[in-house]
């Protein structure tokens, strides 16, 4: 069925990249892409960052293990025309992978979540009373607090781990780098394709993205 839909079935040496209206007329754009959430996650970041610079669209991304769902709002250019977005708004040059991640990361939902858990650890964060639990909201609020000031003093402790940890731990750079690598030395082929409805494939990563939001 999805061969069917598309003329092609995303896997190791092929990324598929759909475009269709979704149900309010907006465009969506789907990367099938099967290499696990630690390689999409950091994609879905830079490709967000692409359309907003090169494009001025604030479009939202969402990712799974097995591809990236990106929502663009209908728009037209300073010249009229329609902004329709395509694989060369989520390919990237394998040397500037590191530098577009590390500096989006550090707006990010993963980000600031990390931070509480490392300040939570190192006990920036004490409770008023070590025998009761403090509420998750008011834990997220006082990091939030906390991180305004830190994120002024970038060789802040808790903000150079929890960066490390986002860096490291949860994206693999290196994952991306070599696809965006394989890709440019045509190892992995990129397919573009215009359906006039989500794909199998794309219902699947469509009903994940409307759970996030």
């Amino acid at each position: 069925e999805q061969r069917q839909a598309t003329g092609r079935v995303p896997d190791d040496r092929t990324v598929l990249v759909e475009r269709f209206r979704d149900e309010l007329g907006d465009w969506r754009l789907v990367v099938h892409s099967p290499f696990g959430a630690k390689v999409n996650a950091p994609w879905a970041l830079a490709i967000a960052a692409r359309l907003r610079d090169r494009r001025g669209i604030a479009a939202h991304a969402a990712h799974s293990d097995d591809g990236i769902v990106v929502r663009l709002p209908d728009a037209v250019d300073d010249a009229g025309a329609e902004v329709v977005a395509g694989a060369e708004d989520v390919l990237l040059e394998p040397d500037e992978v590191d530098q577009i991640v590390t500096a989006e990361v550090g707006n990010s939902a993963l980000f600031a979540a990390r931070f509480r858990e490392c300040a939570a650890r190192s006990l920036l964060l004490p409770r008023r009373d070590p025998r009761r639990r403090t509420p998750l909201w008011q834990q997220r609020q006082r990091a939030a607090q906390l991180l305004a000031v830190a994120a002024k003093y970038e060789r802040f402790p808790v903000v150079l781990e929890a960066m490390r940890e986002c860096l490291q731990d949860v994206y693999d750079l290196a994952g991306l780098r070599e696809l965006m690598s394989d890709v440019r030395a045509r190892r992995v082929r990129v397919v573009e394709v215009e359906t006039p409805a989500p794909s199998p494939f794309a219902r699947s990563l469509l009903f994940g993205y409307v759970g996030m939001f």
